[in-house]
């Protein structure tokens, strides 16, 4: 394996504009971007939604990967728990992808959010019944079906969840 190939650090922040230019030029194959939206779509979302908080995933000091945690009364279609974050738009730039850098993200996303909402006790999400790999992450990372589907705009999701 090249060195260059080796994450070393993988960090969650806050969204800041300073990374706005490298979020704007991700890329996802179109086998991809019918379960994620890229970070500028979430990005105008998150503008239009006060519970709606985009983040994004540093390797290296490097934005590589973005997420939207979403709190409050619009996660309703997803779960009726008050205390739970719905992980919105988890994605990896396609040219980081394969380097193991969202199953780390994932690894620190519960203890990453739980100290920005101490007041919630878990993690849910919706992930399309026919991404098998994605949904493979979610369940190798701690995330349990919940045996609830819902229909999304590409066919139909599957809830899971992280109990914090």
């Amino acid at each position: 394996m090249e060195q260059d190939q080796k994450i070393e650090t993988i960090t969650l922040t806050p969204y800041l504009l300073e990374h706005h230019q490298e979020l704007s030029q991700f890329y996802l194959p179109e086998t991809q971007t019918s379960f994620s939206a890229l970070p500028e779509q979430s990005l105008q979302y998150c503008r239009e939604d006060v519970d709606r908080h985009p983040f994004v995933i540093l390797a290296d000091g490097i934005p590589v990967g973005f997420f939207v945690l979403h709190i409050g009364e619009n996660i309703s279609p997803f779960t009726n728990n008050k205390k739970a974050i719905l992980l919105r738009g988890f994605l990896v730039d396609q040219k980081h992808q394969g380097k193991k850098i969202a199953k780390k993200a994932l690894q620190v996303l519960p203890e990453f959010a739980k100290e920005i909402f101490p007041n919630k006790d878990s993690i849910i999400l919706a992930v399309d019944a026919m991404n098998v790999i994605a949904k493979t992450l979610y369940e190798k990372s701690g995330f349990q079906d919940t045996g609830i589907q819902k229909e999304g705009r590409s066919g139909w999701m599957e809830i899971m969840e992280y109990r914090l």
